[in-house]
């Protein structure tokens, strides 16, 4: 497949986890745990703190999706002869997920979510954030977990551990980036977060329909052939 269409698949992906219903109105809450600072406050040392520790948290959960990816190219790699017949098992796995995002299903054992409900005292360290930021991503997985499914499938199709666990560390980049962003303009992007926090649904309803495409186009073979098309037109 395409290197850019994976790629582009990952960033965007991660940007609809952050819009994601389960994810954007604790934005605000999370902002206050990791760095010990109530969102809310003005000072310049408070901003600080929120920015640093977002940093750190983003780096958190990064690690693990990067591990979590080279894992599963390393897979994609020891399953090299079945990729064809899995890759079309997970096209059918994401219609059914895409359906169930965009609220056509509703599967129970996807709204079993596990978040981390833990408590941190004011000037919690560096480590708290970047464990509270490892635990993120290894149990938010109802609204991340469907989209999530899709970039470890592009991810098992590169067969090699460094670009899996590339196309994992660009789906937290896009998750990242817009959290990191919240903590550096806090002022001014809470208040537009919480409105956007109203429309969550759409993004999810958005989001489902881009993995029932996504799905299809792995069952029928299409992904495959816009990446032919895509390197043909790069190197004509």
């Amino acid at each position: 497949m395409d290197p850019r269409v994976s790629a582009g698949a990952a960033l965007v992906g991660g940007l609809l986890a952050f819009f994601s219903p389960c994810v954007l109105p604790l934005v605000p809450v999370y902002l206050g745990y990791i760095s010990g600072v109530a969102v809310g406050r003005t000072s310049s040392a408070a901003k600080r703190a929120v920015v640093t520790h977002a940093l750190v948290f983003v780096l958190g959960f990064s690690v693990v999706f990067a591990l979590l990816g080279a894992a599963v190219g390393l897979l994609g790699q020891a399953l090299y002869t079945a990729l064809p017949a899995l890759t079309r098992l997970g096209g059918v796995v994401l219609v059914i997920l895409g359906l169930q995002m965009a609220g056509v299903l509703r599967i129970p054992a996807l709204y079993a979510e596990k978040r981390w409900e833990g408590r941190l005292g004011v000037g919690a360290g560096y480590f708290r954030s970047l464990l509270v930021g490892m635990i993120f991503a290894a149990g938010w997985t109802p609204c991340v977990g469907p989209v999530l499914t899709a970039i470890l499938l592009l991810a098992m199709q590169t067969a090699t551990a460094w670009r899996g666990a590339l196309l994992l560390a660009l789906f937290a980049a896009g998750l990242g980036i817009p959290f990191i962003v919240a903590g550096a303009l806090l002022d001014v992007a809470m208040p537009r977060l919480k409105r956007i926090g109203r429309h969550a649904q759409v993004f999810s309803v958005v989001g489902g329909i881009l993995l029932i495409l996504m799905g299809f186009a792995l069952v029928t073979g299409l992904l495959g052939e816009l990446s032919f098309a895509l390197n043909a037109a790069w190197f004509s």
